[in-house]
């Protein structure tokens, strides 16, 4: 991810070789703070091919992710159907996915940046398919959860894995292009399982979509594993030892970050919920299963073609916070006019999956671009822990308050509001990163 505009506070030239290059302690620190602090950009740490295909390997890993991660929602009136379960229930199998990203986000993001990503986010994508698959021979609610809770330990250790390769491959050139581009991996996987998913229950029952789901990221697994050993392991263009160093620049980095994970929590809790429960809102609306798949991934349709748009963009002219707080004003109208049914089903998909674009590539580039290459991992595992928060948290309540009223008008009133404080949030950021940029 490009770094944000700092007003740079020391300019220098050094000459990176191939190979191992050797500092003395003092250029060391003062090339620390410059890749904190200011937009300098230090040479391309892998070659732009291993760079390029890696990124290839991490599409299939995280579109895997998006596709585990939403499969609930097309088959959850099938489920409910079987089961004899409530709303808050079904939320319930959403949002279960989230909770070990809440326990072990930061922590896995640690890790991370310790021992290396390529071992972890292949073992975190073989365990999200094998318990997805394992999901559909699990009789009885309790271990259906059990089974969810699995497939998102997995998800917690595989997504700060890929996230922080992204980073690390790219590392010295802009970020906002790679960024939206592997943003995009998990939309489309969230595409591919509404419009597959419904149809496929509908011929053979709903335990054989998480089954030839579970199996096909069990095989992605494996691609991951072998790519990533060829691609990952290949020495860097240039050194990559440099030692960290422990600043006030890297305080107020994590600080700008959890601001950041605060709005995360109110887009990924409102959003989540929406498509959770939008294939039973269209199907109290008449429509049928296909209909109900296009309309529910439109969004994300919207969201991965414009996500590498709004990357340049945000590379070319800055002002990240800015697209964050006009996306979040976007998601708080359209979810108002989902809650009166002021939209049509193809305009409120157009408009979530624009206002999503805007705030998601901004979002995922901020630790890249706030953070030293040492404190990746940490960033995204704020991000994640916000995210999954909102994600644990929401679709639960949206259920029940849907059960409590007989409808969606409360639910979408509900998360409208949700995304209007992140507004307010998205405000406090701008104005953070402003005074940043002027120090």
């Amino acid at each position: 991810m490009k770094p944000l505009h700092f007003a740079p506070v020391l300019l220098y030239s050094c000459s990176l070789q191939v190979g191992r290059i050797h500092f003395d302690s003092e250029t060391q620190r003062r090339l620390s703070e410059l890749n904190t602090t200011t937009n300098i950009k230090t040479s391309p740490l892998y070659p732009a091919g291993i760079a390029w295909s890696g990124l290839v390997v991490l599409y299939l890993g995280l579109m895997s992710m998006g596709a585990m991660f939403h499969l609930i929602p097309p088959v959850l009136p099938y489920v409910i159907k079987d089961l004899s379960l409530n709303h808050g229930q079904g939320g319930m199998l959403m949002a279960l996915f989230a909770l070990p990203g809440i326990l072990f986000s930061i922590g896995g993001g640690w890790l991370v940046d310790r021992f290396g990503a390529r071992i972890i986010g292949a073992l975190g994508i073989l365990l999200m398919g094998s318990a997805t698959a394992a999901m559909s021979l699990a009789e009885g609610y309790s271990l259906i959860l059990l089974a969810r809770l699995l497939t998102g330990v997995g998800a917690v250790f595989s997504v700060v894995a890929m996230q922080r390769m992204v980073t690390r491959l790219f590392q010295g050139r802009p970020l906002g292009l790679p960024i939206g581009i592997s943003g995009s991996a998990i939309p489309v996987g969230i595409i591919v399982i509404y419009n597959v998913a419904g149809p496929l229950a509908e011929r053979l029952g709903w335990r054989a979509v998480p089954l030839r789901a579970g199996l096909a990221c069990v095989a992605v697994s494996f691609i991951f594993f072998l790519a990533g050993r060829f691609l990952f392991n290949r020495p860097p263009a240039v050194s990559t030892d440099l030692p960290d160093v422990k600043t006030s620049d890297t305080s107020d980095g994590l600080k700008v970050v959890w601001i950041a994970g605060l709005i995360w929590f109110f887009i990924n809790g409102a959003m989540t919920s929406f498509l959770t429960f939008a294939p039973d809102h269209y199907l109290e609306m008449g429509f049928g299963s296909q209909e109900r798949g296009l309309f529910t991934s439109l969004p994300m349709w919207c969201s991965a073609s414009l996500g590498p748009v709004i990357g340049l963009m945000g590379d070319r002219f800055g002002r990240k916070p800015m697209f964050v707080a006009g996306g979040m004003t976007l998601l708080t109208l359209f979810l108002a006019l989902a809650a009166s049914n002021g939209a049509t089903p193809l305009m409120l998909g157009f408009g979530l999956g624009g206002a999503m674009a805007l705030v998601v590539t901004p979002l995922l580039s901020l630790p890249g671009g706030v953070l030293p290459p040492s404190h990746h991992g940490r960033g995204f595992g704020i991000l994640n822990t916000c995210a999954n928060i909102g994600i644990f948290i929401m679709p639960p309540i949206a259920g029940l308050v849907r059960d409590s009223s007989g409808g969606y008008f409360w639910p979408f009133v509900l998360l409208a509001g949700l995304t209007l404080a992140g507004v307010l949030v998205a405000w406090v950021l701008n104005k953070k990163m402003t005074i940043s940029e002027m120090t």
